[in-house]
C-alpha cells in the first residue's frame, strides 16, 4: 500500500499558553504514542516529539508564567502532529496560516485570534471561505459578493503563495514560468489596491 503523503506548512505562527496548557497539548501527543524530549537554551524550550516516523521540533519561548509559539515557519510532515497544533491554534486563541499538502487538493487556512477566517484552495479555481460563524461561501475570481476585508486576506495569502513559487523558480531558473509568476504578483496586486479603496 503506497503511504499517505500528508505535509503542512504553519506560517507566522503565534500562540501563547499557559504550562498547564502545555501539559494538556504534551498528553495529547502521549495520547498518540509520540515520545516527547526536551532541548533548553536560554530564550527558547524545544519540544521534541517522536512519531516512530518522524521528529518535530516545536519551539516555546519563554514569557513569564507562560509560553509562546512564535515561528516564522514550522513544516510538519505528520498529519497527528498538524491536527495537535491546528487544535492549539483553536483553544488558544492563535493566529497564523496553514498550507496543507496532499495527494489531493491542496489548501492554505487562515487563523486569527483562534476563529478559521478563511480556507482556500490553491491548485484550482475555486476559493472557500470559512467565516467565524462556520458559513462558508464558494466563489471563482472573486466574482461573488463578499466583503473586501475577506478577499484581501484572501488575496494575501495568495501573494505569499506565488512568492513562495517565484522564490523555488529563482533557484532553477525557468524565464517563461518566472514571467508568468511576475505577472500573477502584479494581478493580484493590483486587485488589492483595488479592493482597498472600498475600506
Amino acid at each position: 500500500m503506497v503511504p499517505h503523503f500528508f505535509e503542512a506548512e504553519f506560517h507566522d505562527l503565534r500562540v501563547e499558553l499557559s504550562k498547564q496548557s502545555l501539559q494538556q497539548f504534551i498528553n495529547k501527543m502521549m495520547e498518540y504514542k509520540c515520545s516527547l524530549y526536551w532541548r533548553y537554551n536560554d530564550d527558547i524550550i524545544y519540544l521534541i516529539v517522536d512519531t516512530n516516523q518522524s521528529i518535530h521540533e516545536i519551539p516555546f519561548k519563554k514569557n513569564g508564567t507562560k509560553l509562546t509559539i512564535d515561528v516564522d515557519c514550522l513544516k510538519v510532515s505528520e498529519e497527528l502532529v498538524a491536527k495537535a497544533l491546528e487544535l492549539v491554534l483553536t483553544e488558544y486563541q492563535g493566529s497564523g496560516f496553514i498550507k496543507t499538502y496532499t495527494d489531493g487538493p491542496q489548501y492554505i487556512t487562515f487563523f486569527k485570534d483562534g476563529i478559521i477566517q478563511s480556507i482556500t484552495e490553491i491548485n484550482g479555481g475555486e476559493k472557500i471561505v470559512m467565516n467565524q460563524y462556520g458559513a462558508i461561501v464558494e466563489y471563482q475570481d472573486f466574482d461573488h459578493d463578499l466583503d473586501p476585508e475577506t478577499i484581501i486576506n484572501i488575496i494575501n495569502m495568495e501573494i505569499d503563495y506565488t512568492l513562495m513559487e517565484l522564490h523555488e523558480l529563482i533557484q532553477v531558473p525557468n524565464n517563461q514560468e518566472i514571467r508568468k509568476k511576475k505577472q500573477r504578483l502584479r494581478s493580484l496586486l493590483k486587485r488589492k489596491n483595488e479592493i482597498e479603496q472600498l475600506l
